[in-house]
C-alpha cells in the first residue's frame, strides 16, 4: 500500500475525480426527478478543491460553487432525459436513473480529466479558466459518439 505522502499530485487528484464519479452515479440513481442535479453540485466542488489542493493551489468551495452554478443551466439540459424518465412511474425511474447515473459520471469524470490535464501541462487555471474548462469537460463528456 502505498503512503499518502509519496502519492503524486496526478495521483491525489485522480483518486478525487474516481471518488466524485462514484458518488456522483450514486445521487444520479435516485428515482426522483432533477434531485439529483442540485445533489451534484456539492461533490463536484469538492473534486474540483481537492484537484486544486493535489497539486498545491488555493481556491475556495464558495467560488468554485460559483463557477459551477453559472455552468448550472448547461449541466441541466445534459440531464434532462435522464429526469425526464424519472417522471414515469416503474420502469421509467429505473431507465431514468441509469441515463442520469451514465451522465453523471462521464460529466464529473469529464471535469476531473481536463482540470488535471490542465495542470499537468503547467497551466495556472483562475476562475475564468474554471467555467472554460468545465464547459469543455461537458462538451466531451455529451459529445455524440
Amino acid at each position: 500500500m502505498k503512503n499518502k505522502a509519496s502519492e503524486t499530485p496526478k495521483q491525489k487528484a485522480q483518486k478525487a475525480v474516481h471518488t466524485a464519479a462514484l458518488g456522483a452515479a450514486t445521487v444520479a440513481l435516485t428515482p426522483i426527478p432533477f434531485a439529483d442535479a442540485v445533489a451534484l453540485m456539492p461533490i463536484q466542488t469538492g473534486m474540483i478543491v481537492q484537484i486544486y489542493r493535489a497539486y498545491g493551489q488555493k481556491v475556495s468551495k464558495g467560488m468554485v460553487q460559483g463557477v459551477l452554478k453559472a455552468t448550472f443551466a448547461t449541466t441541466m439540459g445534459r440531464s434532462l432525459a435522464g429526469n425526464l424518465f424519472k417522471l414515469v412511474p416503474g420502469a421509467g425511474s429505473i431507465v431514468g436513473g441509469t441515463i442520469s447515473a451514465g451522465v453523471a459520471v462521464s460529466v464529473t469524470e469529464a471535469i476531473g480529466q481536463v482540470l488535471i490535464k490542465e495542470f499537468e501541462d503547467g497551466q495556472t487555471i483562475d476562475l475564468e479558466n474554471l467555467s472554460s474548462v468545465i464547459l469543455t469537460a461537458l462538451a466531451l463528456a455529451t459529445r455524440k459518439k
